[in-house]
């Protein structure tokens, strides 16, 4: 007989997607995403065995499992990560600094592959731009609503990333912005995105080191530094 999954192993899967998420965040390679992908899909799975609420109905749940099975089952999705840059030549207005770019074509192979609900969610949160499909969002907003159904569902994780993730939502709390993200990016002056997409955009790496540069961090806050 197998044996019950328990509030344990819920536990341990969530602090495994918290440090997968990470990870990607501070120094993504190929692989990564899959691994966020693929604890996302573990997390479901884990909570609806041990009896608690599941996220079949989450937009950001169902496109992440579609793409998900497209990368562990089919094929490559060729994903890339880049970043807007923190010191830009023209203004930029955008919630998040962070892309992962999937080529539009995968992202079309993976619609054909999956039913008309997992479709239906890719459209809802990804972005469309000319040649890629921007992921994160989807990423970021589910990483979101896992923090708060940890919160709704006495599930709270003992890790540092965990504990970061929850000094961003009470600050935003305490300033009452908004948890989730629209995602996306715009050059409110003019340009093209797509052409800033292919010409503009940096490593993650460069972002992570101007980011250090420019500002001091503790608990997951920054704080601007300013210009030596």
């Amino acid at each position: 007989m197998a044996r019950a999954v328990t509030k344990a192993d819920c536990l341990a899967e969530m602090k495994r997607f918290f440090k997968y998420y990470d990870t990607y965040c501070q120094s993504p390679d190929p692989d990564s995403v899959r691994e966020v992908l693929a604890s996302v899909y573990s997390v479901n799975d884990k909570l609806r065995k041990a009896g608690y609420p599941n996220f079949f109905n989450s937009d950001e749940f169902l496109a992440i499992k579609a793409i998900r099975n497209y990368a562990i089952h089919q094929a490559e999705i060729y994903n890339e990560a880049k970043a807007l840059p923190i010191v830009s030549d023209v203004p930029i207005e955008a919630d998040l600094i962070i892309l992962c770019l999937i080529p539009i074509g995968v992202i079309d192979a993976i619609c054909e592959n999956t039913n008309s609900e997992g479709k239906t969610a890719i459209k809802n949160t990804c972005i469309y731009y000319k040649r890629y499909v921007d992921i994160y969002p989807c990423i970021f907003n589910f990483g979101v609503q896992l923090f708060l159904y940890s919160e709704n569902n006495s599930l709270e994780v003992d890790s540092k990333v965990y504990r970061e993730f929850k000094n961003s939502i009470e600050y935003e709390r305490a300033n009452n912005y908004s948890h989730h993200v629209v995602g996306g990016f715009r050059l409110p002056y003019g340009g093209d995105v797509d052409e800033f997409i292919e010409r503009s955009l940096h490593s993650v790496e460069e972002k992570s080191e101007l980011q250090s540069a420019l500002y001091s961090e503790e608990n997951g806050m920054f704080t601007f530094k300013g210009f030596s």
